[in-house]
């Protein structure tokens, strides 16, 4: 009978020597009456042994009674030396991902407007052609293309994404204003939400606009009410994947060389004894992983480990889900825009139930409608992953059912990818449902029965024969190859497209595509044809390179039934930097050819665009201003736009370059303060500051910080650069005339302490017009007295100073 951790016995602390290695571990162990050693189960899983049994950690297990274990119990140096086989000793893992630090995010008080302003003005193609003096205008004796008519106003848009952040949540409030040639002025909003996210819970929150989550067999819709949903990009730290493993055993302390399609990644000392290697570095995908294994003699054992890691999958006892409910939402971004008055619900949820197995839910219901799915992601062996699910829904049509099977897999190279949807009977959702309005007579006016003066049974008829494409397909199949050929790194992909729409209308669509290196150069075509529906066959052939580090130039070749079309381009990317430049041209002939250039440049507040065009229908030109307003800390600053998150760096010092990651972000204004947006939110950020642009007077006791920002919020950075430090470097000798010997520690009276370098030089900050100095050297303590004036932007040095 296994005794208890409170049995009598003598208690003692012992070093621990397993299998002839130290484990530099101390163990808390009993002597049992008999000279009988025993520890707890706990105790001894710590010390890297793992006794077979059933007994619980509180008991204690007696080392003599442990099949093929023995020890020996050195009195005099107190240690124990413990030999046990390997089927007695603990399995020591090593994490090999390395989880980011986790910091509390941060959200300050403040706000962010990013607009968008386009315009654009438009000249007639059938005006006349442009004439001097009544004649043509000619060159080289052919008439022009241009034509006299001039450049009218076309129109302008503004799309404003607002938001309001605070440390309980965010306020966002987006919206497009728009004017055309018409005077007609329209103002849409888009999307009204207040938000919070919770790191601790792995939660967000949302009231307001949202958009139902779902499954690759489901279809969400925009909603006006409330969601709670899991959020595992508020924890970068966790592993919501299965990731492969390897298990091993070394012999003796060793190293084991991870290799990932044969790239080593990474590195781990191991202990003697059984290992495993979890969270292998892998990436989504087929693959292969290596583990080489070399102890201090030089002697290696390599373990071959094949794995397919997905997305679909989630990590044992990782639990997904989305829970939402409120009204319909249709027509989003037009005049049309409204909620439908019949509520709805939907919940999705996942479950990692084994590395290889994931159990899916997802239901829906309202507007006379109840839907409900079941389905499971399950990887097979090392091959790919298969997805099936089943769907089954009730609604004033009747009853229907869906099925959805799928299949990701990499087979001699191959990536396959096929899916199959198919539905029966009456089968609908919310999308359908909600996207046909009531077939009775409306009285809304963006409903299409308001504008049909008919019969309401012939409104009933044209609702039902407009809308009945928002059904569910009735038949989505699809699969796609791609491989990569053994010469000249062709890479070559294939798809086949089944669909049948919930009109009965068919489509298949058979696609190709290649691409390869030529040079510098890459080459690409594809083509696609229907097989079946509406006739159509087209390709695309090509040619992109880059000439240089920036500009990248293109030709491309493209034909279908209605004829061939020719377009070459040059780009040059706009940086994100600020102070950058970026241009395009594309000149374009035969089918819908047209010939365009724009400019566009990034300041440290703004994002500008220009460019012409012409086309067969005319001339056109346009301008854009892209960038963002924010408030924080009492300032107001204009920036580039901001998606995430960002940050206000206070200096106190004008003209301060800050860096974001080590790259060059901003630059601080007249006030000492800089906006650094493209901060990562729920991760830490490291921003630093280049001190050689500060006063050789000023003082600074850190030069780069961390913040961890939440989601679209924004956080303030004090780096207290303090300019009226009043320092100097004050020169001190002895009564002997000799300077004082470095090490030397001083006080200044009510003042700060300082030390004494090379030279009897030592720096002293927050002096007095009139200062007196106690220092303290080995042998002996003297004291001086020296004045002080500052002068600004300049390093005071203050020579001669007699200590004694």
């Amino acid at each position: 009978m296994p005794a208890r951790a409170d049995d009598a016995g003598r208690p003692m602390q012992l070093e621990v020597i397993l299998n002839g290695t130290p484990t530099k571990l101390i163990g808390s162990f009993a002597m049992l009456e008999g000279n009988h050693l025993a520890a707890t189960r706990e105790e001894l899983k710590g010390l890297g042994l793992d006794p077979r049994g059933s007994t619980s950690s509180g008991e204690l297990v007696v080392l003599d009674q442990v099949f093929g274990l023995t020890y020996q119990y050195e009195e005099a140096t107190q240690r124990v030396l413990i030999t046990a086989p390997e089927e007695q000793l603990a399995v020591k893992e090593y994490n090999l991902r390395t989880a980011p630090e986790l910091t509390p995010a941060q959200s300050d008080w403040g706000g962010v407007v990013n607009y968008n302003v386009y315009s654009s003005a438009v000249s007639s193609a059938d005006a006349p052609p442009l004439a001097v003096n009544g004649v043509p205008l000619t060159i080289n004796g052919i008439p022009t293309k241009f034509t006299g008519a001039p450049i009218a106003f076309n129109g302008a848009s503004a799309t404003f994404d607002a938001r309001v952040f605070t440390p309980f949540g965010t306020l966002s409030q987006s919206a497009i204003l728009r004017t055309s040639l018409s005077d007609r002025f329209d103002a849409l909003r888009l999307n009204t939400t207040i938000s919070y996210s919770d790191p601790e819970t792995m939660m967000s929150y949302r009231a307001g606009d949202a958009i139902t989550g779902g499954f690759a067999w489901t279809r969400p819709i925009r909603i006006g009410g409330a969601q709670m949903a899991r959020n595992f990009g508020l924890r970068p730290d966790l592993v919501t994947l299965p990731l492969p493993a390897a298990r091993g055993s070394a012999a003796v302390p060793s190293v084991a060389d991870v290799y990932i399609n044969n790239v080593k990644t990474y590195s781990q000392d191991v202990n003697s004894g059984p290992f495993l290697l979890s969270n292998l570095p892998a990436i989504t995908g087929s693959g292969t992983a290596r583990v080489v294994l070399r102890d201090s003699s030089g002697h290696t054992t390599e373990t071959v480990l094949p794995f397919f890691v997905s997305s679909s999958l989630l990590a044992p006892s990782m639990f997904d889900y989305s829970l939402e409910a409120g009204l319909p939402r249709i027509s989003y971004g037009t005049t049309g825009d409204r909620y439908l008055g019949s509520p709805i619900a939907s919940g999705s949820a996942r479950y990692g139930v084994f590395d290889w197995l994931t159990l899916m839910g997802h239901a829906e219901g309202g507007a006379a409608l109840v839907n409900g799915s079941l389905g499971a992601a399950i990887r097979t062996g090392t091959f790919g992953v298969a997805t099936i699910a089943g769907a089954a829904s009730r609604s004033g049509d009747g009853t229907g059912f869906q099925s959805y099977v799928a299949y990701e897999t990499k087979l001699f190279g191959i990536s396959i990818n096929a899916s199959s949807q198919m539905t029966f009977g009456a089968y609908s959702d919310l999308a359908a449902v909600t996207s046909r309005p009531d077939t009775g007579v409306s009285v809304d006016p963006y409903d299409i029965g308001a504008f049909i003066d008919l019969s309401t049974a012939v409104q009933k008829a044209a609702n039902k024969a407009l809308f009945t494409t928002t059904g569910p397909p009735k038949m989505l199949n699809r699969i796609s190859f791609g491989v990569p050929l053994p010469f000249y790194n062709i890479n070559l992909s294939a798809g086949f497209t089944q669909t049948r729409d919930a009109a009965d209308v068919r489509s298949d669509i058979a696609n190709l595509t290649i691409a390869f290196p030529v040079g510098r150069a890459s080459v690409f075509g594809t083509a696609f044809t229907t097989v079946s529906g509406q006739k159509n066959t087209g390709f695309l052939v090509g040619m992109s390179m880059p000439l240089g580090d920036q500009v990248t130039t293109s030709l491309a070749v493209s034909g279908a039934k209605e004829g061939l079309s020719v377009n070459a381009d040059a780009v040059k990317p706009l940086e994100q930097k600020p102070g950058s430049w970026g241009w395009r041209v594309r000149d374009g002939e035969g089918v819908g050819a047209q010939r365009s250039a724009a400019v566009s440049y990034r300041s440290s507040f703004m994002r500008t665009e220009v460019g012409v065009a012409q086309g067969r229908n005319g001339a056109a030109a346009t301008a854009e201003m892209e960038g963002a307003v924010a408030t924080l800390g009492g300032g107001v600053f204009f920036s580039n736009r901001i998606d995430d998150a960002f940050a206000v760096v206070e200096t106190g010092v004008p003209d301060v370059e800050v860096f974001h990651e080590n790259r060059s972000a901003a630059m601080t204004n007249s006030s000492g303060r800089a906006l650094v947006p493209g901060l990562r939110s729920y991760q830490r950020n490291r921003i630093a500051i280049d001190t050689t642009k500060l006063p050789v007077d000023a003082d600074i006791s850190v030069t780069e910080g961390y913040v961890t920002p939440a989601d679209r919020a924004g956080v303030r950075l004090n780096f207290a650069v303090q300019t009226n430090a009043r320092p100097a470097i004050v020169v001190f000798k002895g009564a002997d005339g000799q300077p004082l010997p470095a090490g030397a520690r001083g006080q200044i009276e009510g003042g700060e302490s300082f030390t004494i370098g090379y030279d009897g030089r030592g720096y002293i900050k927050s002096l007095n017009a009139e200062n007196t100095a106690t220092i303290t050297m080995v042998d002996r303590e003297c004291r001086a007295s020296f004045a002080y004036e500052a002068r600004p932007n300049e390093q005071v040095v203050i020579s001669g100073v007699t200590c004694q």
